[in-house]
């Protein structure tokens, strides 16, 4: 921006049954997000996983993480849907967890 002006960017991620990418998925995803120069927040979905991706999103738990938590599988459109609703950056990008 050219005014200098901080911005927030808000990243949605749904995710269903991730449990084995979801660790490098947010270590790659922080990694990018640091050296932006903007404030961010990032959203996972979980979209009622049957093994263990709420747990494993639980562990990012951080300031700038939220979860959502979806009581069964409704599908990646109502998990994104769910996302964009609870966004509050000024841009929003979606992008799956699978890598």
């Amino acid at each position: 921006m050219s005014d200098n002006r901080k911005f927030t960017l808000s990243v949605v991620v749904p995710a269903y049954n991730e449990e084995e990418v979801l660790p490098e998925f947010h270590r790659r995803l922080t990694a990018v997000l640091s050296g932006m120069g903007c404030s961010n927040e990032i959203l996972y979905v979980n979209d009622g996983s049957s093994d263990n991706t709420l747990k494993v999103i639980q562990s990012f738990a951080h300031s700038n993480v939220s979860i959502i938590d979806l009581s069964r599988n409704f599908g990646k459109e109502i998990a994104l849907t769910a996302g964009l609703d609870h966004a509050t950056g000024e841009a929003v990008i979606v992008i799956d967890a699978d890598l």
